[in-house]
């Protein structure tokens, strides 16, 4: 078990907002998290299409068309149900930066 949630019931219909919730422990608190914006549109009955964002923070491109795109889908009916993560790496998006990955196994 990961430990993300969100509140968002994707069994519903309709247009839902809320944040991933992902854990994140610090010198701060053991127990914090970081809110990954998240947007889940339809009926939930059919397809389902995830659309990423913002895995690095100066790429910009995704992060705007998925913020136009849920403008244009918001309200609208869906068969099936869109969810998107435009800010998919939270932290890295409000400081317009990538973030550094450790790869295993590489010196």
């Amino acid at each position: 078990m990961s430990g993300v949630w969100t509140t968002i019931d994707f069994s519903q219909s309709g247009d839902q907002a809320d944040f991933l919730r992902v854990p994140f422990s610090s010198d701060r608190s053991a127990y914090g998290w970081v809110p990954v914006p998240m947007f889940c549109l339809g009926s939930g009955a059919g397809p389902t299409a995830l659309l990423t964002a913002g895995t690095h923070g100066d790429e910009y491109e995704g992060q705007i068309i998925l913020r136009r795109l849920l403008s244009l889908l918001r309200g609208r009916p869906i068969a099936g149900r869109v969810i998107l993560l435009p800010a998919l790496n939270q932290p890295a998006v409000p400081e317009r930066r990538v973030s550094r990955r450790e790869f295993p196994g590489r010196g």
